[in-house]
């Protein structure tokens, strides 16, 4: 009897499984900090305070758009433009590039956003990438903003492909709320070039 109920079916293991995630409500803030910009943020994120702050002769300030829940952080350099609009945008092109080995699709997106002088390009990067979404935002005269979204976890497109979606939402949110602050004296030199 003990022979016969041992005899069976071969045990099969089960496929691995992901955790089920939950998004946050959608809602947003603006939020203006140390970098000489402001902008709409998802209200279930924090702006991490930026080293240096672009006035008093700084032309470099970073700063950190960080989704806690989501182990996600959007690393954002700002650069005062000194006649290096070209090497800039070069540079975006290039990180971006970096990632086309592993990529199995890159989509961008264009920013033109006249009224506010806010101009750039956001790129979806698909795969197991490092930096599934990168972009750069500019006035084309004075500012120049990059950014590279990351996540403290193994790159998996199949796993991560809710919160990426999300936060690539949020990213596109923030690009077309963007405002540059301009200092007092600086709004009215912009305002005559037109």
């Amino acid at each position: 009897m003990l022979l016969l109920s041992a005899c069976g079916n071969d045990p099969v293991p089960k496929p691995r499984g992901y955790f089920r995630i939950d998004l946050p409500p959608d809602s947003t803030l603006t939020f203006t900090g140390n970098c000489p910009f402001s902008a709409e943020i998802p209200t279930y994120s924090l702006m991490m305070k930026g080293v240096g702050n672009g006035n008093g002769g700084s032309s470099t300030c970073w700063t950190d758009l960080v989704f806690p829940g989501l182990r996600g952080e959007v690393h954002m350099t700002w650069r005062a433009i000194h006649g290096d609009l070209p090497e800039l945008i070069n540079d975006a092109h290039e990180f971006k590039a970096k990632h086309e080995v592993l990529a199995t699709r890159i989509r961008t997106e264009e920013i033109r956003r006249d009224s506010a002088r806010v101009f750039g390009t956001l790129f979806a990067v698909d795969g197991n990438v490092a930096s599934p979404m990168v972009f750069y935002l500019t006035d084309s005269t004075d500012n120049f903003l990059y950014g590279a979204l990351y996540f403290d976890v193994r790159p998996n497109a199949d796993s991560l492909a809710p919160v990426t979606g999300r936060i690539r939402k949020d990213i596109a949110r923030f690009a077309h709320t963007l405002r540059w602050q301009y200092p007092a004296g600086a709004v009215q030199h912009v305002q005559q070039r037109h």
